[in-house]
């Protein structure tokens, strides 16, 4: 094993346009959007497979990539050139075709020049947006004693929301016998009828087998050249494909609600993924701010990063990033402050989400009034308000 999973190949997608995270995605990628005051969504998965080991990583770009582009190189550029090892990014190229990634299967299919370059026993395709600690040597290690062809990672997740996932069904040996993306009517468990098994939307493929399944798919003029869609369906049809159930934190940031959910997790007293552990640490890039700098007021159950000038207010259960400041008299409750953004005087937001350079003025109220809220911010279903990056009042 140890020789094998030094040629495995790590490919994480990262071209999606985020629409209904907008309008945290309105000037970036959803895989660089800001998490839990000092990373981006991404560090999850890179750091996931750089502390697994795997140090050959490719990032599937394409819509508004620089703010992503520009964080991997200031906090990822981390391998010399002639160690063999890397992290790269592959926007499209036109070398396979002349359009822009049409599916998740089509990113990687259009960089199949590299993957021959590389030549690897094994690829590990990722998503660039979820939040999770997994250490990818366990799947391996389960790919191989299966002797598996292809192996998903799944989860399991109310049955009422599985519907945005691919909904997988397993005998009693772990091998996928259907697998149905974004179904009407999500199955159940046989062990417990309010949940269903979700993939994740993490491969690991033979080499061969991939390859082979995405000249056959990009044949098909009827495909979507997804993976869930059309790749995965395919495959369980033709030869050995096998669920690895992780049992661990596992969040898709896809909406708002859910974005602002999963930061929240993290103020709790035992937080899902422990971001301080020495021996599984989550890497990212910390810009040059000055200690954060505390006058008074009230905080409360909150996280601060660098460069925070609290001058007073109150803080309650929110997540600033760094160089925020909150005024005297402001308050701010359940709510993400982005990078350097300012609460005036007497300001109050409850429940929101802030992006970066924000001017909130003296005395203005978020998260009170839903109809004059509505008429400055988009409020998602379940009330959260997010105010777009550097916003000011008119």
């Amino acid at each position: 094993m140890e020789t094998f999973y030094k040629k495995v190949l790590v490919m994480i997608l990262c071209g999606g346009k985020g629409e209904r995270l907008y309008p945290l995605t309105r000037d970036r990628a959803k895989p660089s959007v800001p998490f839990a005051g000092n990373y981006r969504i991404i560090d999850f998965s890179l750091s996931n497979s750089l502390n697994s080991g795997f140090r050959k990583i490719a990032l599937l770009t394409q819509y508004k990539s620089l703010s992503l582009e520009r964080h991997i190189l200031q906090g990822w550029n981390i391998f010399h050139s002639e160690s063999g090892e890397y992290i790269i990014s592959l926007p499209a190229q036109g070398r396979v075709s002349e359009h822009w990634y049409e599916g998740t299967a089509d990113a990687v299919f259009q960089n199949i020049y590299s993957i021959q370059q590389e030549n690897p026993d094994a690829i590990l395709v990722l998503s660039g947006d979820h939040i999770y600690r997994a250490d990818y040597r366990k799947l391996l290690k389960f790919f191989l004693d299966k002797k598996a062809e292809a192996v998903t990672m799944v989860h399991t997740w109310p049955v009422e929301e599985a519907g945005r996932f691919g909904v997988i069904t397993i005998d009693e040996e772990c091998r996928i016998v259907n697998f149905s993306e974004k179904p009407k009517k999500p199955s159940s468990l046989p062990w417990s009828s309010g949940q269903s098994l979700i993939s994740m939307g993490i491969y690991l493929f033979s080499t061969p087998v991939l390859v082979k399944a995405l000249f056959k798919d990009a044949r098909n003029t009827k495909s979507s050249h997804d993976f869930g869609k059309d790749i995965m369906p395919e495959l369980i049809k033709q030869t050995s494909v096998y669920a690895y159930i992780f049992e661990d934190y596992w969040q898709d940031i896809g909406t708002i609600d859910a974005y602002w959910q999963a930061n929240l997790d993290f103020l709790s007293p035992v937080p899902p993924i422990k971001l301080n552990d020495p021996d599984w640490p989550i890497r990212t890039y910390k810009p040059q701010y000055p200690p954060s700098y505390f006058s008074g007021g009230e905080i409360a159950n909150s996280i601060l990063g660098g460069g925070c000038q609290i001058l007073g207010g109150k803080i309650r259960d929110s997540i600033l990033s760094s160089g925020v400041v909150i005024e005297d008299g402001a308050m701010v409750e359940q709510s993400i402050i982005f990078e350097g953004t300012t609460i005036r005087r007497g300001a109050k937001l409850k429940r929101s989400i802030v992006d970066k350079q924000v001017m909130i003025p003296e005395n203005f109220s978020v998260g009170f009034d839903h109809e004059k809220d509505n008429t400055y911010f988009k409020i998602s279903p379940k009330g959260i308000r997010t105010i777009p990056k550097g916003w000011r009042l008119d």
